[in-house]
C-alpha cells in the first residue's frame, strides 16, 4: 500500500508539470497571436493617420491660397481624404495605373468643383493644378 501511495505522489507532480507546460505553451501562443493582431491594426491605422494628416495639410494649404470659408473646409478635407485613399491603392505602380490616376484626379476636381464657388475653383485649377 505504501508503494502505491509513493507512486501516486511521484506521478502527481509529473502530471501537473506536463499540464503547466502545456498551458504555458497555449498562453504563449495566444499572446503571440494577439500581439500579431494588434501590430496589423497599427499598420492599417498608421496608413489611415498618414492619409488624414496629408488631407489636413493639403486642405490648409489650399485654404491659404484660395481663401475659402471654414464651412467648406470639411468638404475639401473629405475630398482630399478620399483622394488619398484611392491614391494609396495605386501608388505602388503609377506607370501601369496612369489611367486610374487620371480618373482619381478628375474625381477630386469634380468634388472640389461641387464644393468651391466658380471663382475659387478657377483659382484652384490655375494656381494648384496649373491648368
Amino acid at each position: 500500500m505504501l508503494f502505491f501511495i509513493i507512486k501516486i505522489i511521484n506521478f502527481k507532480p509529473v502530471e501537473q508539470f506536463t499540464i503547466q507546460r502545456t498551458m504555458k505553451k497555449i498562453l504563449t501562443f495566444g499572446l503571440f497571436a494577439i500581439a500579431l493582431l494588434f501590430s496589423t491594426q497599427d499598420i492599417t491605422a498608421q496608413n489611415t493617420l498618414e492619409i488624414n494628416a496629408e488631407a489636413n495639410t493639403k486642405t490648409k494649404e489650399l485654404r491659404k491660397i484660395i481663401k475659402f470659408d471654414k464651412e467648406k473646409m470639411d468638404d475639401v478635407y473629405k475630398a482630399y481624404q478620399q483622394y488619398g485613399i484611392a491614391y494609396k491603392k495605386i501608388s505602388g505602380n503609377l506607370e501601369e495605373n496612369a489611367e486610374r490616376l487620371e480618373k482619381i484626379e478628375k474625381t477630386l476636381d469634380e468634388k472640389l468643383k461641387a464644393v468651391l464657388s466658380e471663382y475659387e475653383y478657377h483659382n484652384y485649377l490655375e494656381l494648384v493644378r496649373g491648368l
